[in-house]
C-alpha cells in the first residue's frame, strides 16, 4: 500500500498537497511516482538548484545567478536558493567595495532584503497552511539569508553616495540582525 492510498483510507483527513486525479489513480495502482511526478515545479526548481550549484563551482556566476533568481520569481520556500544566491551577491559586493562601485552594492542588498521578505513572508503562509495555525510575523526571523555584512556594505555605500534612506535601513539591518542572533 502506497504512503498515499493510506492517507486516502484515513477518514476525515485530506492532503495538504494538491494531488492531480491523474496522480491519484496512479497510487491506486500501486505504481511508484517520484517527486517530480507529484511537484513538477519544485523538481525543476531542485534540478536549476543543482545545477546553479555546479556552474558556482566552476566560477560561471552569472549563469549560477540566473537559475538561482528563477527561484525567487515568485516568492518560495526554498531558503538554500536564496542563500546560494545571496552568497553569489555578496562577492559581487566585495568585488565592487573594491573598486567604488557603491550604487551597485546598494542596489544588490535592497534587492537581497526585499527577497529575503518575500522568502519569510511566503515561509510563513505556507508553514501556517501546513501547521493549521497562524504562525507569528518573528517565526523565521532566523532563518533570514541577510547577513550583518550585507547591512555594513550597504552603509558603507550610502555613506560614500551619502543617500540618507540607505544609511537609515542599513542601520535598522543591523540592530535586526544582531537582535535575531542574540534571541
Amino acid at each position: 500500500m502506497s504512503i498515499f492510498s493510506w492517507f486516502y483510507k484515513k477518514k476525515n483527513h485530506s492532503p495538504t498537497v494538491n494531488i492531480s486525479k491523474e496522480t491519484q489513480r496512479l497510487t491506486e495502482q500501486n505504481i511508484d511516482l517520484t517527486s517530480a511526478d507529484i511537484d513538477p515545479q519544485g523538481a525543476a526548481l531542485l534540478n536549476n538548484y543543482l545545477k546553479a550549484v555546479e556552474l558556482k563551482k566552476q566560477q560561471k556566476l552569472s549563469e549560477a545567478e540566473a537559475l538561482l533568481l528563477l527561484s525567487t520569481k515568485p516568492p518560495s520556500i526554498y531558503k538554500g536558493h536564496y542563500r546560494e544566491l545571496f552568497k553569489i551577491w555578496r562577492q559581487y559586493n566585495r568585488e565592487g567595495l573594491k573598486t567604488k562601485n557603491y550604487q551597485a552594492i546598494i542596489n544588490r542588498v535592497v534587492e537581497m532584503y526585499k527577497l529575503d521578505n518575500e522568502m519569510v513572508k511566503e515561509m510563513l503562509s505556507y508553514w501556517s497552511i501546513q501547521q493549521k495555525r497562524k504562525l507569528p510575523l518573528n517565526y523565521f526571523d532566523k532563518s533570514r539569508n541577510l547577513l550583518i555584512s550585507d547591512a555594513k556594505a550597504l552603509k558603507v555605500s550610502a555613506e560614500r553616495l551619502q543617500q540618507e534612506k540607505y544609511i537609515v535601513l542599513a542601520d535598522e539591518l543591523i540592530g535586526n540582525i544582531k537582535k535575531n542572533k542574540f534571541n
